[in-house]
């Protein structure tokens, strides 16, 4: 069983890193279809959930511990990389905040977040419910997105933590894909933030709020990082 989010102070005391790291930005990108984005699925609910959290600093002060960023798409059913891409790159990750940016991708958009991860030096990455084929499907083939393999090593390598998570019941994406793409070719564990993977038994793909277990694995891998570098 895993705690509820902690909405308010981080529990543990204080946090020993610079305000200035705070808010961290959290860039959400939906699946398929999903516009307008803020309409659809756990998006909105998410990101007002991350922006309630607050941390406490060192001096006592308090601040916003996350700042929840999403858009609509542009080619929103077909999600094409040449357009998602670019997009997020320069209209979702501000000028130089791509290090201390968090990508949480759901669906076609947690595959975006894995191509950006190739290339984007990133404070993680979140992936709901994601896939690393065209799954037979033709929209899916036209993303561009399955036109070669995947760099396990530099998706690793560019995050600080890399995270999972899947619902057994998801009738979109199998479970057994969700699973492979984590563990075997993620090296995601369960229970290990910064590289934690998280199966739910009774969820699907992640269509309706709430879900506070996002939320919580969130705070889990972003608070590995923050104690790591307070060490």
């Amino acid at each position: 069983a895993y705690p509820s989010p902690s909405l308010g102070f981080r529990s543990g005391g204080p946090l020993a890193m610079p305000p200035t790291m705070f808010p961290i930005p959290v860039v959400v990108l939906p699946g398929s279809g999903c516009t307008p984005t803020r309409e659809c699925n756990f998006y909105d609910w998410f990101g007002r959930t991350v922006d309630s959290v607050e941390i406490k600093n060192a001096d006592g002060s308090t601040q916003k511990k996350y700042r929840a960023i999403m858009k609509n798409m542009p080619d929103p059913h077909v999600c094409r990389e040449t357009a998602w891409i670019p997009f997020i790159t320069t209209e979702l990750i501000g000028p130089g905040e791509a290090a201390n940016t968090v990508v949480v991708g759901h669906s076609s958009g947690a595959v975006a977040a894995m191509r950006l991860a190739e290339k984007t030096k990133l404070k993680g990455i979140m992936l709901v419910a994601t896939y690393d084929s065209d799954m037979s499907d033709a929209n899916e083939r036209k993303s561009g997105y399955f036109t070669r393999d995947f760099d396990w090593k530099a998706i690793k390598s560019n995050c600080e933590f890399v995270c999972c998570v899947g619902g057994t019941l998801d009738d979109l994406v199998p479970i057994q894909t969700q699973r492979r793409v984590a563990m075997n070719c993620l090296g995601l564990v369960p229970n290990v933030p910064k590289k934690e993977w998280l199966e739910l038994p009774n969820e699907d793909h992640f269509f309706t709020p709430p879900c506070s277990e996002l939320v919580a694995l969130l705070e889990r891998n972003v608070d590995a990082v923050v104690e790591s570098c307070e060490r």
